[in-house]
């Protein structure tokens, strides 16, 4: 039932582990496999009862052999269905980012849940790729998210959980009638199903139907992309959405969006967010925003982006001897030896100004300007100091003046950074723009 779906390169599974009845089937399905197994339970602090079922989860672990990493989210704004979404969109950063190299997120989407969702987005006036429902996989992070049971009604899922003496936990919000997911779940589909016993199963064909014709039109978008930088699915180039043809532009933006691991943005916010980003004057950077993402445009290009941008790590000493460290979760960064020690790494100082070799000193964020980095990588690359705090190497601009009179045989090394992937921006590891 899990083998099947899995990339040939996968290195590990990691369950995505609420405790709930659906999610427990999961694990006791994913320890039976070949791979290494550990689960990730997000602990949300919405519900009084959140810490017992982190527990509950823990202990499940325990029984089956598998680590249990309780990960919690600090803050959810919103409320009622807004609350529902802005709590899915942070389970998954905080998923995505327990995700190791070619690691497989699985999650418990069953077929009742892929049901409950076509109904839900065909009565919210979904469009096609709406239509396609809940992906059964797609790439995640550093790895992938896989939904082996998504052709698995619930009642099979109960069934094994009864024959081998599992136990979960049932959250009580799952009852009330308040959502419109519950609402669909308990009144509605078993009225259609009374009627239609192959409702569900119609569904899934409709759903599979409307994924391979988006998948088709979505090919033949990115064939018209112009960029270099669509080979490697990168930023996009505002002309490639800006031809003139609306439908062409808007769908052009959306297949972006998705191909980043992104929902797109409803019909109306995607067009009102894609006129703002192609009609802005040539010296604004305009920002379209979703649930987990921004899409920034700078000279010419829309970069998908981290939402909210990752915090700017604190000053780090770096070890004696010493020539590579961990920029935060940022990144990793290497020098030349021969400067030495002791040194340190920071962000740049607002309004701090250096000199490199040859030339005038000038404020480090005007001479990234220069060499075209990314207004949002501007305070987050980092720079080596020794002792004194005196600036010896900056990320993207390589050594200063002072660098170079204490290691000149490192001139030509500089200040090597290499960033990060992020689970909720795909470009984010871009520090410049492409080529045109």
């Amino acid at each position: 039932m899990i083998e099947p779906a899995l990339p040939v390169s996968t290195t590990g599974l990691v369950v995505a582990f609420s405790g709930g009845v659906d999610s427990t089937v999961l694990l006791h399905l994913a320890v039976q496999s070949r791979w290494p197994v550990r689960a990730v339970h997000v602990h949300h602090g919405l519900h009084e009862n959140a810490d017992r079922w982190a527990d509950h989860c823990r202990r499940t672990g325990d029984r089956l052999g598998v680590s249990v990493d309780t990960r919690s989210i600090s803050s959810i704004n919103g409320d009622g269905e807004g609350l529902e979404a802005a709590a899915r969109a942070e389970r998954y950063r905080v998923l995505g980012d327990a995700l190791q190299g070619d690691e497989c997120l699985l999650t418990a989407h069953h077929a009742d849940d892929q049901f409950e969702t076509l109904l839900y987005r065909l009565l919210r006036g979904t469009g096609p790729s709406g239509m396609g429902g809940i992906q059964p996989r797609m790439p995640f992070g550093h790895g992938w998210l896989i939904r082996p049971l998504l052709a698995t009604p619930r009642a099979q899922l109960e069934a094994h959980a009864r024959a081998n003496d599992l136990h979960w936990i049932d959250d009580p919000s799952n009852a009330s009638l308040d959502h419109d997911r519950n609402y669909l779940r308990h009144r509605v589909i078993p009225s259609i199903e009374a009627r239609w016993p192959r409702a569900n199963a119609a569904a899934a064909r409709l759903a599979t139907h409307a994924r391979e014709q988006c998948g088709l039109t979505d090919d033949l978008l990115r064939d018209r992309r112009q960029s270099a930088a669509a080979a490697i699915n990168g930023p996009l180039a505002v002309a490639d959405c800006a031809s003139g043809d609306e439908p062409f532009d808007r769908a052009m933006l959306r297949m972006w969006i998705r191909d980043g691991g992104h929902r797109p943005p409803g019909a109306r916010r995607l067009a009102v967010g894609r006129a703002a980003l192609v009609n802005a004057a040539r010296d604004r950077d305009p920002t379209m925003t979703g649930l987990d993402f921004a899409i920034r445009r700078h000279r010419g290009w829309l970069f998908r982006l981290p939402r909210p941008l990752p915090e700017v790590p604190v000053p780090v000493p770096v070890p004696s001897g010493a020539d590579r460290a961990s920029w935060g979760a940022l990144g990793e960064v290497s020098w030349p030896p021969a400067l030495g020690g002791p040194l340190w790494l920071r962000a740049p100082h607002p309004g701090e100004r250096i000199a490199l070799p040859g030339r005038r000193t000038r404020p480090i964020r005007e001479l990234y300007r220069e060499r075209g980095i990314t207004p949002w990588w501007r305070d987050r690359l980092p720079a080596l100091v020794d002792a004194r705090d005196e600036c010896l190497a900056v990320a993207g601009l390589g050594l200063t003046r002072s660098g170079v009179e204490r290691a000149p045989q490192a001139l030509a090394m500089g200040l090597e950074f290499t960033p990060s992937p992020s689970a909720t921006g795909a470009d984010w590891a871009w520090l410049s723009a492409p080529p045109q």
